[in-house]
């Protein structure tokens, strides 16, 4: 996968005696689960034409799903494109600021349309107007997943319209740094070509926005390997940036070292003139940790780094913070606890003086309906 990943982003031809000699079943299963399926399958096309159509032998029929996978990512791109252009001018003509976030601003940046998938349009937009905004969208046929619960709404339509509606480009409780850093960003945008309100960032702050939203992740679920490809091809394409102002501004979100890190994994791992090169052994772990999880990182990887957070650095996981953690899981706080019957058990929030048994039911609603996964927490945990 990383082979065909690297030709793809370079649009070359893979060697065909190495794609002969693959296990396409388990690519193609292991693309997918990182959201490359398309762009390795723009590989293997590579191959095909450069060598006359070379047939490659596939028993179990894994290419016209893969090259339906790759059809399925142009369309979704399409789809999504239209979908954000209405909801643009409807933002333009109601006066309201926002700005293009992720994937809308990287997927032109790689080779083919489709080369880099999209799950959904992130828009970050004024607040005061989060109301109206939710009501366009339910008129407009979205269900809304989510609102007003944390610091982006979700607005889902058949067959794949996802947008995540940000009011604020971090969650104050989760990331009290990046929440105060990105706390005026409004001041350093600039307004996009043509629009009264739609703005862009910089090539600079995008990507320094581009790094933190990848910590996130990485600090907490992890993330896939394309949030490491997205690194490589932003570079790539904006080799002039300001590395003064990056690391100065890096300094103040705590992300020099990890940007370095990242950078240079990525080189290494993507750019044809050093993928000979020997990885360290820091780079070897960021290459694991990225290749074992998914695009947005797994549920271990959640749980183990949630538990990590409350031991001191360095230091091995002891049984006491274990026991803690274990205990919050099923013995939550009272804030936490109202929050959730609010969402899930509106009776109980209702009559809050049967709280004391919302924690009773809360355990028996857990078990019932995810008690398989509520184990594997415990037991990953456990085993830590």
């Amino acid at each position: 996968m990383l082979y065909l990943t690297a030709c793809g982003i370079h649009k070359q031809a893979p060697d065909p005696a190495r794609v002969l000699a693959m296990d396409l079943k388990k690519v193609y299963t292991l693309s997918r689960s990182q959201s490359l399926n398309a762009l390795t399958y723009m590989a293997l096309e590579q191959m095909k034409k450069r060598t006359d159509g070379l047939e490659i032998p596939d028993p179990e029929q894994i290419l016209p799903a893969w090259a339906e996978s790759r059809n399925k990512a142009i369309r979704k791109i399409m789809l999504l494109d239209s979908a954000r252009a209405q909801l643009f001018a409807y933002l333009e003509e109601k006066g309201i600021w926002h700005l293009p976030l992720k994937g809308v601003i990287l997927t032109p940046l790689y080779p083919e349309l489709g080369s880099r998938q999209m799950s959904d349009n992130d828009i970050l937009f004024d607040g005061a107007y989060r109301q109206e905004v939710r009501e366009w969208f339910v008129d407009h046929g979205y269900t809304a997943e989510s609102y007003g619960e944390g610091n982006h709404d979700e607005y889902h339509k058949a067959p794949v319209y996802n947008f995540e509606m940000h009011v604020a480009l971090f969650h104050e409780a989760a990331h009290p740094k990046m929440t105060e850093y990105y706390q005026t960003l409004k001041n350093r945008l600039k307004l996009a070509t043509g629009k009264a309100y739609e703005y862009c960032m910089t090539d600079e702050d995008f990507y320094l926005y581009l790094l933190a939203h990848m910590y996130k992740h990485y600090s907490n679920s992890g993330t896939g390997l394309r949030s490491l490809l997205d690194v490589y091809v932003y570079n790539r394409a904006k080799d002039k940036l300001d590395r003064a102002y990056l690391d100065r501004e890096l300094q103040k979100i705590g992300l020099l070292e990890f940007e370095e890190q990242m950078r240079v994994a990525a080189d290494k791992i993507f750019e044809p003139t050093l993928r000979k090169v020997d990885l360290t052994e820091a780079e070897e772990l960021i290459l694991r940790e990225i290749l074992f999880s998914r695009t947005y990182g797994t549920s271990e990887h959640h749980w183990r780094n949630t538990v990590r957070q409350t031991q001191p650095k360095g230091e091995p996981v002891s049984i006491s913070v274990k026991f803690k953690y274990i205990l919050g899981r099923l013995f939550p706080g009272k804030s936490h606890m109202e929050k959730w019957c609010e969402l899930y058990c509106p009776f109980f929030y209702r009559h809050k003086w049967l709280m004391p048994a919302a924690w009773a039911w809360r355990f028996v609603k857990a078990e019932k309906e995810r008690g398989t996964t509520m184990k594997k927490e415990f037991h990953t945990v456990r085993k830590m």
